[in-house]
């Protein structure tokens, strides 16, 4: 059966639709950042859309649903960031540059990464919005050090909680460059984190 190929018309409208919905989000991720979840109205994201009501609800269903959204966009480049980083690459080599991706990615959105951090934080009906999407992306990162891990070992086994170890020391560098911000800090933690998995990469290779 043919696939039917699409009119100029469903093109551009559908051009129109992605136009307006990205319009949509980069004024609600603003008001978001800005106000916080609950005194951010649809009226005003709308306002700063150059939309109507009726238009955000059509294209996001509600105001939750709109925050699910806009946090997962800024979630995309880490995925993609981490898919580049890890092909082709040795496995070694491979928990090295998944470190610093991560690290990266947090430097680069930290005053947005900030915000969710302390919204999840205070308050339940965000930490219960954003879980499943915050999860999904912390458990596919210990996947792919988990990968890296086994490839580098040699040993499965060993691999699960050596990861979730190294993962946990991400994580506890994240909150950490909140609290201590300071440059020269957050450079000693990412080494002492390099140095950790040479430590371990090493002590593979001598036995």
């Amino acid at each position: 059966m043919a696939t039917e190929t699409p009119t100029a018309e469903q093109i551009d409208g559908e051009g129109k639709k992605a136009a307006t919905q990205a319009r949509i989000l980069r004024a609600a991720r603003s008001l978001f950042a800005a106000r916080g979840y609950e005194r951010t109205t649809i009226a005003a994201i709308a306002s700063e859309a150059q939309v109507s009501r009726a238009a955000v609800f059509w294209h996001f269903g509600d105001k939750a649903k709109l925050f699910q959204e806009a946090c997962r966009e800024l979630l995309i480049p880490f995925f993609q960031e981490v898919g580049r980083s890890i092909d082709s690459v040795d496995p070694g080599e491979r928990m090295l540059l998944l470190c610093s991706v991560y690290d990266e990615f947090v430097e680069k959105n930290r005053e947005t990464i900030e915000i969710f951090v302390r919204w999840v934080m205070e308050s339940p009906s965000l930490r219960e919005s954003l879980q499943k999407q915050l999860f999904e992306l912390h458990d596919q990162f210990a996947r792919d050090m988990r990968s890296a891990l086994a490839g580098a070992l040699g040993d499965a086994s060993q691999s699960s909680s050596m990861a979730a170890a190294l993962v946990a020391l991400l994580d506890g560098n994240l909150l950490l460059s909140f609290l201590d911000p300071d440059p020269e800090s957050r450079r000693l933690r990412l080494e002492g984190l390099h140095a950790i998995i040479a430590l371990v990469l090493g002590r593979q290779k001598r036995s």
